[in-house]
């Protein structure tokens, strides 16, 4: 079974994930917390890197769990314009759809986006 389709694993990561947001170093835009691995999307702020954020989240998680749960590295990309990252957040939450878990985002618990309508519609995603 796929580690974060076991019962309180996914909070753990997203536990996690919150954690990194709270130390103040960049803002969560976009995050899925998939069966088998997570996408995040996020801006970073005047201090500390993608790199190190990413050895954190993957080392506490990999202790808690009990290890063996990342690949090495990870894949990152940069985006330009407000209009592309609003399509980037669309792409990231919709994965458990297209992925064939639920039918709908509202059916789905491991998602966050900062804008996001209350019904959960991916595709209504709103800029507040």
């Amino acid at each position: 079974m796929p580690v974060f389709a076991k019962p309180g694993k996914a909070e753990l990561l997203i536990d996690e994930l919150e954690r990194e947001e709270a130390a103040g170093t960049f803002a969560w835009i976009a995050w899925v917390v998939m069966p088998d691995h997570w996408h995040g999307l996020l801006a970073l702020g005047p201090t500390g890197t993608l790199s190190d954020m990413m050895r954190r989240i993957k080392g506490r998680t990999s202790r808690a769990l009990g290890g063996g749960v990342w690949q090495n590295g990870f894949h990152d990309h940069a985006l330009r314009s407000d209009e592309s990252c609003i399509r980037a957040a669309r792409y990231i939450v919709s994965n458990p759809v297209r992925a064939g878990l639920v039918g709908s985002l509202r059916d789905y618990p491991f998602w966050y986006c900062r804008w996001h309508r209350e019904d959960g519609d991916p595709d209504q995603l709103l800029i507040r």
